[in-house]
């Protein structure tokens, strides 16, 4: 692995367990091993290693779910397959989302970490409302916030309690809106 996307892993890892201002180059480079301004060659700051991050993660959960979904998926499917994700990272990593930790933070980030976190949960509010607009559910773009909101809060309030019949609740009742 290159040392970016080595950074990258350790970054992501730690700020999904603390946030991103309790991250910081040193703390990085203790665990590769390295200088912190070997850090600074790769992502010369903060906001730029959180941009890359952001962008990162954004495209991993999408190439997760194109692969999850075979791009040929009915859209209730498609849904469980979003859900699959979420679910996974909870479970297998014990983490809760990236965006999640970051966007409760959004106030004292950089306002590009900031837009990217923006673009990630709009994105996936674009995607999920498609899949509802598809059900013919009326109002899929409040649709799809709600199911957004309530897997993020779930997995938060699951990871504080250690507690999955929380996260499983909330995909309840995302499962009963679409029978």
């Amino acid at each position: 692995m290159d040392s970016a996307t080595q950074i990258l892993e350790i970054a992501e890892r730690r700020m999904r367990q603390v946030g991103y201002n309790a991250v910081s180059y040193r703390d990085i480079a203790a665990e590769m091993g390295v200088k912190s301004a070997s850090l600074h060659y790769h992502f010369p700051k903060k906001e730029d290693l959180g941009v890359a991050l952001v962008r990162r993660y954004a495209n991993n959960f999408r190439a997760h779910l194109a692969a999850s979904t075979n791009g040929e998926v009915d859209p209730q499917t498609a849904i469980a397959a979003f859900v699959d994700i979420c679910r996974h990272a909870l479970t297998e990593q014990h983490l809760v989302c990236l965006c999640a930790v970051l966007g409760a933070e959004a106030p004292g980030l950089p306002h590009p970490v900031t837009i990217e976190v923006k673009n990630f949960f709009n994105d996936n509010i674009a995607w999920l409302a498609a899949r509802y607009e598809a059900l013919g559910f009326k109002g899929a773009i409040d649709h799809a916030r709600t199911t957004l909101a309530l897997l993020e809060g779930a997995m938060i309030i699951s990871v504080v309690n250690d507690d999955i019949t929380i996260f499983n609740a909330a995909v309840k009742s995302i499962q009963e809106k679409l029978t």
